[in-house]
């Protein structure tokens, strides 16, 4: 097999990909990447696991960590198996070769922290522009919400139907290729039409149809709100530990997630049947990705292994 070879075969496999409706992006960075290592090593002939391996690893960006080596071996993997169809002595490495990452533990704001959040965006932008307006707004839609940043960026105006009862969102092809409905609060529906009131007075010709929009009048990119964001929580001198970065946007949807379940466990109601509705309200794949809230934070935890007792002991039912 020729690099000519293995690079028209890699775009035959990313438009099949995308013929069947997935994403590609990721994928077609690393395998062009691959090829273009390969070309410069001059190597011919059939692909070895080890030499796939040792570039998964090896050629992943310094800020990858083992998570992006793994999953660059995984695209790897897939487009591998298409590969030896065509040229069966392709070897595939198998699974498991590059162990998963324990996820860490979720940072949870505290909802003074919260507050201090959205009081800081009047201290870093100036108050009233269209910047300060968009992150007070989007921090306030996360942290009410749960949704993903990327999600919230990717709102249009028609997306928010907020004179229904109750009030919703519509989140459109996200993660997984899904979409869903997702009801808010009265009260987050009344900051949102007041940011909407805002952003058509600072911008009523706007031609972007995002929610959010920077001081241009242009849709706020992940890259600079992520660097907004990394200004709060620094001016706050908010952080996971002493030794790592600032806390990121995810931690507004892991507080989200897990003061939902505190609340049921305070009121007594049944988790165990709720989970799945918050399961489907956060656009998790399976509930099993919603039960990790539960063992990766010590007081659900506790609260779980309390009611198991009670369960256990007590003959009552198990939350």
């Amino acid at each position: 097999m020729t690099i000519a070879d293995l690079r028209s075969h890699i775009e035959s496999y990313l438009e099949l990909r995308q013929s069947l409706g997935f994403k590609t992006r990721f994928e077609r960075d690393v395998l062009r990447a691959f090829a273009d290592h390969l070309d410069a090593q001059d190597h011919r002939g059939p692909l070895r696991a080890r030499t796939v391996v040792e570039w998964a690893v090896k050629g992943a960006p310094r800020n990858a960590g083992p998570p992006g080596q793994r999953i660059r071996l995984v695209s790897l993997r897939c487009f591998l198996r298409h590969l030896k169809a065509f040229f069966p002595d392709t070897e595939v490495p198998g699974p498991g070769l590059l162990a998963r990452t324990p996820r860490p533990k979720p940072y949870i704001y505290s909802q003074d922290e919260i507050a201090k959040l959205l009081e800081a965006t009047l201290l870093l932008w100036m108050p009233g522009s269209m910047r300060q307006h968009a992150l007070y707004a989007l921090i306030g839609l996360l942290a009410s919400t749960g949704l993903r940043v990327s999600e919230a960026l990717g709102l249009t105006t028609a997306d928010l139907v907020l004179h229904l009862d109750p009030p919703r969102i519509l989140v459109r092809n996200t993660k997984f290729y899904k979409s869903r409905l997702v009801p808010i609060h009265a009260t987050t529906a009344e900051k949102l039409a007041a940011y909407l009131a805002e952003r058509r007075r600072l911008w009523p010709n706007a031609t972007a149809a995002a929610v959010f929009l920077d001081d241009r009048g242009q849709p706020l990119r992940y890259h600079h709100v992520q660097q907004s964001f990394l200004a709060i929580t620094g001016l706050l001198g908010i952080k996971k530990d002493p030794h790592r970065r600032g806390t990121a946007w995810h931690a507004l949807r892991h507080t989200f997630a897990v003061e939902r379940l505190s609340s049921w466990h305070r009121a007594g109601q049944d988790t165990r049947t709720l989970l799945p509705y918050l399961s489907v309200y956060l656009g998790h794949l399976s509930p099993e990705e919603t039960y990790w809230y539960l063992t990766a934070t010590p007081e659900l935890l506790s609260a779980a292994s309390a009611s198991f007792e009670r369960h256990l002991f007590g003959g009552g039912a198990y939350e």
